[in-house]
């Protein structure tokens, strides 16, 4: 049986223009380590540059609307682009944006305005930063506190199991609000920027590849950091979850993952 899609004759154009532009534009020579380890300065602004260039296109995130920086296409125009990505083998665009429909749920307009736009035309890297060393993915045990300070907050703890290959211009950062409060109904989330006096991260080298770790003390963030209200982090992070779980997005992503491996283990084989 044949599962092949199948693709109207604009569609197919429309492959070509695409295969074309990224041979003339992607980032040539460049070594990309395999373990996932964090990217040099040098090749993080590389490929930074091809991101931009692609956000510019409205490529990064090609079905959605213009108005936020995406490019206005339909779902097979968005499987074409991101088809050739992985025939090109061009090197991840490093970047999470899960966040993103959360954003649009729970944000104010001024925060979409503020924060879409550069993400989706690729001008800003967010980390998602949920996870903790002691709690794991139990974001009902997370322990990082926000403290109310004014208006504002104050931001310590830590946050782990991090993979981004490039520095963040930004963390989408889940907080305990109220210690008083009943687990899941203590926290907040909040957008704040990574480049805050404060915030610490490292490297820890790992066996099979390496992690980043963000070390927050006493964190001044102002109070529209702030996502949604004060305990709607929960309801919030489980938006992101419903995404990661069915988003068309990674479909593409998962299929080129499993072909990198067969294609090792044929090299492997044949060695």
């Amino acid at each position: 049986m044949d599962f092949a899609e199948k693709y109207t004759s604009e569609q197919q154009a429309f492959r070509v223009a695409v295969r074309a532009w990224l041979w003339e534009n992607m980032p040539k020579n460049i070594d990309i380590p395999q373990e996932g380890s964090p990217l040099d300065t040098a090749t993080q602004e590389r490929i930074k540059a091809f991101r931009r260039k692609l956000g510019d296109q409205g490529w990064l995130a090609p079905s959605w609307p213009r108005e936020y920086g995406g490019g206005g296409l339909s779902p097979a125009m968005e499987a074409i682009i991101q088809d050739e990505l992985r025939q090109l083998k061009v090197p991840s665009m490093g970047d999470s944006h899960r966040w993103i429909p959360a954003m649009m749920v729970w944000g104010t307009e001024e925060q979409k305005r503020r924060f879409v736009p550069p993400a989706l035309r690729g001008e800003i890297i967010t980390w998602q930063a949920f996870n903790e060393p002691n709690a794991g993915s139990d974001l009902a045990s997370v322990r990082t506190q926000a403290v109310a300070e004014g208006s504002n907050y104050r931001i310590t703890g830590e946050k782990a199991f991090i993979t981004g290959r490039f520095d963040p211009d930004y963390l989408w950062l889940l907080a305990v609000t109220n210690p008083q409060r009943p687990p899941r109904l203590n926290l907040g989330v909040f957008m704040v920027d990574a480049r805050l006096s404060g915030i610490l991260i490292k490297t820890q080298r790992l066996l099979m590849g390496s992690e980043r770790r963000v070390y927050l003390d006493n964190v001044l963030v102002q109070a529209d950091s702030l996502v949604g209200s004060l305990y709607q982090g929960w309801e919030i992070a489980q938006t992101i979850l419903e995404q990661e779980r069915g988003g068309f997005g990674f479909r593409v992503t998962e299929e080129g993952t499993i072909e990198s491996i067969l294609d090792y283990l044929k090299e492997e084989r044949n060695r």
